[in-house]
């Protein structure tokens, strides 16, 4: 069975911090997402894009970490 755990790391703006991306969002390098909260829409830039795999047994580990920077 695949599990699989995404994080994502804003690193700037109204909106910095660290979130559990529960079910995960494919994204690539140089990819903007726009987030909008409370109405205010911010633009940043998925810089960093990092997945591993670790395997035991019958259970596959897949941990996605994004890393995002403000962007204009």
């Amino acid at each position: 069975m695949i599990k699989k755990t995404t994080t994502a790391t804003f690193k700037d703006g109204n909106y910095a911090g660290e979130y559990d991306w529960q079910g995960g969002i494919p994204l690539s390098v140089g990819e903007i997402i726009k987030v909008t909260v409370n109405g205010e829409e911010m633009t940043y830039k998925l810089t960093e894009k990092t997945t591993s795999l670790d395997v035991t047994g019958q259970d596959q580990f897949v941990i996605t970490n994004y890393s995002f920077e403000q962007s204009s």
